[in-house]
C-alpha cells in the first residue's frame, strides 16, 4: 500500500509543477503584453492588468482554469461547426417527375451555413429562376442518397474559381460543389462531372466518406437525382473508390462505343463494392469527385442515367 501511495503522490507532485511551469510561461506572456501596453498608454487599468498577470504567474488553478474555458470553448465551436447535416434519402416522391413543379424556393432559415441552407430546402420546390438571381451560374441541383448532398450545382469557365468561392460568389475556402467547365449544361455529355471539397462538418463532398462504410451500401438505394430545368434526370451508382490524384476518370467524352465500354468497365473494377448495375457503351454517367482528408487522394463515385 505504501507503494502504491508513493506512486499517486509522485504522479500528483509531477502533475502539479508541470502545471505550475506552464503556468509561470503562459501567464508571462500575458504579463509582457499588459507591460507593453502600459508604457505606450499609460492608462490605469492598464497597469492594474500588468499587475494582475504578474500575480498570476505560477498560480497551476487559474492556469486549469483558463484550459477549462478553452476545452468548453472548442466544444462549443465545434458543435455548431460540424453540427449535424442531416442524410438525404431519396425517397419515392423524389424520384417521381412529375413533382418537379415551378415554386419559390422556400424561405430561408437562420441558418448560417449556406449548404446546410440550401439541404433543407424542398427538392420538389425548386424554381430555377429564383436560384438564377442568386447566381445566374447555376446549373442543376444535386442530391445523392444516404449523404447530405442537396445542394444547387454551379459552372463557370473554368474548375478553379469555386473552389474558393461560395455560391454568392464571396471568397469562401469552403467554396461550392461545380460541374467541370467542359460538361454542357444540358447533361449530354457521356461523363457529367462535378466536383466539390471534402469538408470537414460533412457539408459540400464531405458525406460522401458516408458511402464508404459498408452500412451505406446496405441501407442506400443508390440513387443520384440530378435536376435542371429540363426534369429529373435519375442515376444508379455502379462504382464507389478510392484513387490517387489521376486525369483519367475525369474524359467526359469518348470516340467509340468500344472505348466507352473500355472505360466503363475499368471504373466498375476499381469499385469497393460489387454492384448489380450493368453499363456500356451507350450509357451517360456521372462522376463525383472530392479529395481525402488528407489530399492525397482522391474519392470518386460514378453513377449511370436510368431515366429522365
Amino acid at each position: 500500500m505504501k507503494t502504491i501511495k508513493y506512486i499517486i503522490d509522485t504522479i500528483e507532485s509531477g502533475l502539479y509543477y508541470f502545471c505550475y511551469t506552464l503556468s509561470k510561461g503562459f501567464f508571462f506572456y500575458f504579463y509582457l503584453i499588459a507591460s507593453l501596453l502600459s508604457k505606450i498608454i499609460p492608462l490605469k487599468p492598464l497597469k492594474n492588468l500588468k499587475e494582475f498577470f504578474r500575480k498570476k504567474q505560477g498560480d497551476t488553478l487559474a492556469f486549469l482554469s483558463v484550459v477549462f474555458v478553452f476545452l468548453i470553448g472548442v466544444f462549443v465551436y465545434t458543435h455548431f461547426y460540424i453540427g449535424h447535416s442531416e442524410i438525404k434519402y431519396v425517397t419515392k416522391d423524389i424520384l417521381n417527375k412529375s413533382e418537379v413543379q415551378e415554386r419559390m424556393i422556400p424561405e430561408k432559415s437562420n441558418e448560417l451555413n449556406l449548404f446546410r441552407k440550401y439541404a433543407e430546402y424542398n427538392t420538389n420546390a425548386i424554381d430555377f429562376k429564383e436560384l438564377k438571381k442568386v447566381n445566374k451560374d447555376v446549373v442543376a441541383w444535386l442530391i445523392v442518397d444516404g449523404t447530405s448532398i442537396n445542394y444547387p450545382i454551379v459552372q463557370t469557365k473554368n474548375n478553379d474559381y469555386y473552389l474558393n468561392h461560395d455560391i454568392n460568389k464571396d471568397i469562401k475556402s469552403s467554396g461550392w460543389t461545380f460541374m467541370d467547365y467542359r460538361n454542357k449544361k444540358d447533361l449530354s455529355n457521356d461523363n457529367t462531372i462535378i466536383y466539390g471539397h471534402n469538408l470537414v462538418n460533412k457539408t459540400s463532398f464531405g458525406s460522401i466518406s458516408n458511402m464508404f462504410e459498408e452500412k451505406w451500401f446496405n441501407k442506400s438505394n443508390h440513387y443520384i437525382v440530378l435536376i435542371n430545368e429540363e426534369g429529373k434526370h435519375i442515376y444508379e451508382i455502379f462504382s464507389v473508390y478510392e484513387i490517387d490524384p489521376e486525369v483519367y476518370y475525369l474524359q467526359n467524352e469518348f470516340e467509340s462505343d468500344d472505348s466507352t465500354n473500355t472505360f466503363f468497365n475499368i471504373l466498375k473494377q476499381r469499385s469497393i463494392y460489387k454492384f448489380k448495375t450493368k453499363v456500356n457503351g451507350k450509357d451517360k454517367i456521372i462522376t463525383l469527385s472530392t479529395c481525402t482528408e488528407d489530399n492525397k487522394h482522391r474519392r470518386v463515385v460514378h453513377a449511370k442515367l436510368i431515366e429522365k
